[in-house]
């Protein structure tokens, strides 16, 4: 993936922006966001069923789009421009990826079409509540075999979209090793509850197992994790390439109006200068991530590490901008009322989600051994 996007790609970030902004401007995000639903199932049908975004990382023969990694980061940059309320990384990035890396033809068979057509909602339970640790090496949930049937024990933390997904991935310990283990929702023993976060865009649960009747879903989970990890931290960082993107033009556009002491507050250089840096930052940003998803798209032996520093490169620098954003919209920029607010939100959640900084740097150091 170069820095200009081929004219393929250029046609998909086009469909994407006018579809984000006739069918979930931020109007309509924040009617989501700050209401009971996880997200609008409207527009979820449209980018799954009519657009193809849940089955972008799943093969043809198995009702997908076999897309490579360069588009996802498109889609993604697109809708983290715009915030969109969806659960394409739960279903389309993390499940898709785990269940193709696992590759069990028979569950392969049974899940990811109707993953691809938006038919079912998948999600991925990894994260340990006790130690909030990602893909924990020897997780406390565990996997019991009685006869032919798997029973689980234990809770997961930070499920996303884990509350209204028709399935679950589930990462566990039991007497042969780490596993995956597919449940179903709504079956024996298993309880799901909604925790509020800081990113109101984004819905989380916890879940807890209790006797609940699972499928071990064969495959190598070692390899599968790295893979879900690299796919995982990729699409982050292009989310957040998109809301750093739309930070930054709502300041430029807000800098051109609003005027002090007779002049655009534009014109000062302490406005200036934050542009610039919010400018060169994106920019960073967004090589990082296309030089990640090149790698992993080539298979070159680096992806794995050029995932993590995209990771690292583009979640802090959202922060930064998406706090000087809200800064620099003065008064108004500090109600809730402000869209500035729903960015900042997302970049501190995002920043965090599945590891924050020191554990990237923490990985990354492995990575390099």
């Amino acid at each position: 993936m170069s820095l200009i996007d081929n004219d393929e790609r250029l046609a998909l970030i086009e469909a994407l922006d006018r579809f984000v902004s006739e069918e979930s401007p931020l109007a309509s995000v924040r009617g989501v966001a700050f209401s009971d639903l996880p997200y609008d199932e409207g527009v979820w049908h449209q980018l799954s069923a009519q657009i193809g975004l849940a089955g972008l990382l799943i093969q043809e023969d198995l009702g997908g789009a076999e897309a490579s990694v360069a588009n996802l980061v498109a889609v993604a940059r697109e809708l983290g421009a715009g915030l969109v309320p969806s659960p394409l990384l739960a279903s389309g990035v993390m499940a898709a990826t785990l269940l193709t890396a696992l590759g069990d033809v028979s569950q392969n068979a049974e899940w990811l079409p109707r993953i691809a057509s938006g038919e079912v909602v998948m999600s991925v339970a990894v994260t340990e509540p006790d130690t909030g640790e990602w893909l924990p090496a020897a997780p406390a949930t565990r996997a019991v075999r009685l006869g032919d049937e798997w029973r689980l024990a234990g809770v997961k933390s930070a499920v996303v979209n884990g509350a209204d997904a028709d399935a679950l991935l589930v990462l566990a310990s039991s007497e042969t090793g780490v596993g995956a283990f597919l449940v179903r929702a709504g079956s024996e023993g298993i309880t799901a509850e909604v925790v509020p976060g800081l990113d109101s865009t984004r819905s989380f649960a916890t879940i807890e197992f209790a006797d609940t009747p699972a499928i071990r879903v064969s495959g190598d989970v070692e390899n599968a994790l790295l893979e879900l990890e690299g796919i995982v931290s990729i699409f982050i960082a292009a989310e957040a390439v998109g809301g750093l993107r739309s930070s930054l033009q709502m300041t430029v556009d807000y800098a051109k109006v609003r005027h002090s002491f007779g002049l655009p507050i534009g014109a000062y250089q302490g406005v200036k200068h934050k542009l610039a840096d919010m400018y060169a930052d994106w920019s960073l940003a967004d090589a990082a991530v296309r030089a990640a998803a090149e790698a992993w798209d080539d298979r070159r032996e680096d992806r794995a590490q050029l995932a993590v520093a995209a990771r690292l490169t583009a979640s802090p620098v959202y922060v930064k901008g998406a706090r000087n954003a809200m800064l620099l919209h003065g008064g108004i920029g500090f109600t809730w009322e402000h869209d500035a607010h729903l960015f900042y939100k997302n970049a501190i959640s995002d920043n965090v989600l599945f590891g924050g900084q020191a554990h990237q740097r923490r990985r990354l150091a492995s990575l390099l051994d």
